[in-house]
This record gives structure tokens, C-alpha cells and sequence, in this order.
């Protein structure tokens, strides 16, 4: 194991957790701004931009 890999492991979590509080922050953007709020609708739309957003950074590489 390299020490980037290592690294990465120890950022593991850290990044799970700030990709979970990105969907948590736009839920309440889309919350307070949308009052017929669906949240279960929000939260797969949001989650679906932030795929798209990886599969384009994944392309630019």
C-alpha cells in the first residue's frame, strides 16, 4: 500500500461525510425555497446531479 493509499483510506469517512452534507445542504436550499417540497423527489435529484457531477470530472481525466 502506497502512502497515497493509505492517505485516501484515512480520508475515507471524511469524505463520505462532506458528500453527505452536500445532499444536506441543497435539501434545505430546495426546502426552504420550494414549500410543495417532495423531499424524496429532491434528495434523487440531487443525488443524480452529483453523479453526473463525478462523471464528468472522471471524463476531464
Amino acid at each position: 500500500m502506497t502512502a497515497q493509499d493509505k492517505e485516501l483510506e484515512q480520508l475515507h469517512d471524511t469524505i463520505i461525510s462532506d458528500v453527505n452534507s452536500l445532499v444536506d445542504k441543497y435539501m434545505s436550499i430546495v426546502g426552504w425555497d420550494v414549500p410543495e417540497n417532495d423531499e424524496a423527489e429532491a434528495k434523487n435529484k440531487i443525488i443524480t446531479i452529483i453523479k453526473d457531477a463525478i462523471v464528468k470530472i472522471e471524463e476531464e481525466n
